[in-house]
């Protein structure tokens, strides 16, 4: 296969899960070192412990229950289900809802609707919109590294290929949702995170652990969940612009705006870059562009009647190395070449959601939605002609859908409540190679079923199955459960989940035609089973969450790629592998206000990822972390942020024209450092360094990364003063 759609590509670092920043001046403070349960020690300000009106924001999960959320079509309902805090509207410090999240039906919702992490027994991670912000993030992959269990590797610059996996899983093991829409391409099923930005997120959500209960398949390694900006609240225009290093610009324009019952927000961004030399040796620059415009908004058409749609488009251009120089030990390496890719995703949904009674307990939807990847290539050497070796491949999926969510209370009323979810969906996949005349299709129909259980404000439960009615495969029935315990006046929380996932072959692997590539149709489904378990606490009047977990999924029918050497060319296939795969491990994550303004979060990992004969998968750094710290001042005007990553060794594979060995990716440190001033209200100045230690690494064998970087920008926002009444539903 082409090496911008490695089935094998993986990984890197690790980081912190959910830093929020809280707004106030930094006053004097003395420290207070508290010991963690885990072994871990960290120091706590007593001033913090003191600050009991100022806790760490909870988080909320969209993508972790088949539930519709509670007032999607409009209405505020005491479901049980909790809405994040809306943040102030940028440069206003006002917020556009209470801190509960509840609100009058007329008023502002947040963006991000959703259950109470604390009401979930998944192991799951966020990064919110503010988090994006402070620690300048352009590219969703770089925020990802700052999670527990997730694992990124980039083959090259930002426009090159990167690939995620969760809990030592493959990348196409990873399923990615924006907006609910699956994007990993069913060629291939590799999401390429370097066709997005991070321009429009509002949260990012990683849900850990086998997921295809809720999702089918895909969902074997956990689910990365992209919520974007629905544009609720007063007419905003916000524009961005920066450069900096490699001859790099980017820079976006969005406006939005609206209430409850008309809402939306357009963003358009743009990303070009010289680049460096992806190539270990040579003068050779990889450079690209990238463009997006995405939308999304929403209209209440009845009170009970409500209308969603999503619509997004990225186009990403850019150059890339052939895989055929030797270094001096006689391997190969990426080799300067005139090679070319071009990338187009589409991604769309419409969901039509109605609350059937007054009430809201109970809330029917329908949806359509769809994605396509249309990937060009064109692979030049630096003397070959002009017309060189080209290549399409267009991934397509549409998927329909009916759900329904019945929310049902204790008669008594004991606070005991219920939440009742069906679903059934149909879908079909295409892949199509056009200038090899090669088209392929399957559909797929499936059921499901999740009841959520709270009981006593102390205990919740959670189970779901669902039964996939395959065209190609046979049918397959997976489950999920978890349960969430927290004994009353306890700081501590149990948390656990049990499931099954199952991962369907890819087109391309079962049917493609590449280069050095023989496809095998007799491919059988990927099976995974896999728990896990652990204990939050949380200490100092909420201004401290420590939790750590412990994982093990097993794997049987792995599909891996064999490497074949013929006449001095080296062939690759796919083939399952007999026997069991494992991976197992300790993540551990932390998030703490220190002091007024400064919030601290530390994550660390610990992975054992094996083949079925007892080998190391490759690009798995058994040992991965992060430490970050955010400091907002001056009343909220000035913002720093430090990020410290470090990424253990790691195997990978090293080619010769002979023979596959195994080597060793060296550790390294990565180290980020950003800072933002606002001069004033709707102008804001920003700059950042990343790899400030100018760091040589490689996150796959023959490609070189990026080393030390410095961008420089501004940020302007304007909130039209007039709209802000009926946007605050006064």
């Amino acid at each position: 296969m082409p090496v911008q759609a490695d089935v094998r590509a993986l990984h890197t670092a690790i980081g912190v899960g959910g830093v929020m920043n809280v707004r106030n001046a930094l006053g004097a403070w003395m420290t207070t070192c508290a010991l963690v349960s885990a072994g871990v020690g960290f120091c706590l300000p007593a001033s913090a412990q003191a600050q009991e009106s100022e806790e760490l924001p909870p988080i909320v999960v969209e993508g972790a229950t088949l539930e519709i959320p509670p007032d999607t079509a409009g209405n505020k309902k005491k479901t049980g289900a909790a809405s994040e805090p809306a943040s102030p509207v940028e440069g206003t410090g006002e917020t556009t809802s209470d801190a509960s999240g509840a609100s009058p039906p007329t008023a502002l919702a947040s963006e991000v609707q959703g259950v109470a992490s604390d009401k979930l027994g998944s192991s799951v991670s966020v990064v919110t919109a503010a988090q994006l912000k402070e620690r300048q993030i352009r590219h969703a992959a770089d925020a990802l590294r700052s999670l527990p269990g997730v694992n990124v590797s980039s083959q090259g610059g930002p426009l090159n290929l990167t690939v995620v996996r969760i809990r030592g899983a493959e990348s196409n093991q990873t399923l990615v949702l924006i907006d609910g829409v699956e994007v990993n391409p069913v060629g291939d099923g590799i999401f390429d995170f370097s066709n997005l930005l991070a321009d429009d997120i509002a949260q990012i959500e990683v849900i850990r652990g086998p997921q295809s209960g809720l999702y089918s398949s895909g969902a074997i390694g956990g689910v990365i969940n992209i919520v974007t900006n629905g544009g609720k609240g007063p007419l905003t225009f916000r524009a961005r612009g920066e450069g900096g290093s490699f001859g790099s610009a980017n820079g976006t324009a969005s406006v939005s705006g609206g209430t409850d019952r008309a809402h939306g927000s357009l963003v358009v961004s743009g990303l070009k870059t010289n680049g460096f030399n992806i190539s270990p040796e040579g003068p050779e620059e990889d450079g690209g562009d990238f463009s997006a415009v995405s939308f999304r908004g929403g209209l209440l058409v009845f009170d009970n009647l409500k209308i969603d749609t999503s619509l997004r488009r990225s186009t990403r251009d850019g150059d890339r190395d052939d895989f055929s120089g030797i270094n001096s030990a006689g391997f190969l390496t990426a080799s300067d070449d005139l090679s070319t890719f071009s990338t187009t995703l589409s991604v769309g949904r419409i969901a039509a959601t109605l609350d059937t009674f007054s009430d809201g307990r109970w809330t029917q939807q329908i949806y359509a939605q769809g994605s396509e990847t249309d990937t060009s290539d064109l692979s030049l050497g630096l003397f070959d002609p002009p017309d060189g070796t080209r290549s399409q491949n267009i991934s397509a999926m549409s998927e329909y859908g009916y759900l329904s969510t019945y929310r049902l209370d204790d008669a008594s009323g004991m606070p005991i409540r219920h939440f009742l979810t069906a679903m059934a969906v149909h879908r079909n996949e295409s892949f199509d190679q056009p200038l090899l005349s090669r088209d392929f299709a399957r559909d797929r129909d499936s059921l499901a079923g999740e009841i959520r259980g709270e009981y006593f404000d102390a205990v919740s439960l959670v189970g779901n199955i669902r039964h996939d009615a395959n065209e190609d495969f046979e049918d397959f029935t997976t489950w999920r459960t978890t349960a969430s315990v927290r004994p009353w006046s306890s700081p501590f929380r149990l948390h656990a989940s049990y499931g099954t996932g199952v991962k369907y072959p890819s087109f391309a692997e079962q049917f493609g035609d590449f280069p050095n590539f023989i496809a095998n149709p007799s491919l059988q489904p990927e099976e995974a089973e896999g728990w896990d378990a652990g204990v939050e606490t949380t200490l100092w009047n909420g201004n401290a969450i420590f939790d750590v977990t412990y994982f093990d999924t097993v794997l049987t029918n792995e599909i891996d790629t064999d490497f074949l050497f013929e006449d001095g060319e080296l062939f690759s296939t796919p083939f399952n592998r007999s026997g069991t795969s494992s991976r197992n491990g300790i993540e551990f994550q932390a998030r703490a206000l220190l002091a007024a303004g400064l919030t601290a979060g530390l994550s660390y990992t610990y992975l054992n990822a094996q083949e079925g004969d007892g080998s190391q998968e490759i690009r798995r750094p058994r040992h991965s972390g992060r430490l970050d710290l955010n400091y907002a001042f001056d009343n909220d005007r000035a913002n720093l942020n430090l990020a410290a990553i470090y990424n253990g060794d790691m195997d990978d594979l090293a080619f010769s024209f002979t023979e596959t060995v195994v080597t060793t990716l060296e550790n390294y440190w990565l180290v980020n450092a950003a800072a933002s001033y606002k001069l004033s209200p709707g102008v804001e100045v920003y700059g950042r360094v990343e790899n400030a230690l100018n760091e040589d690494y490689q996150e796959i064998y023959g490609y070189e990364t990026a080393g030390i970087a410095a961008y420089a920008g501004v940020r302007f926002t304007y909130v039209e003063e007039a709209t802000r009444a009926w946007a605050d539903g006064r």
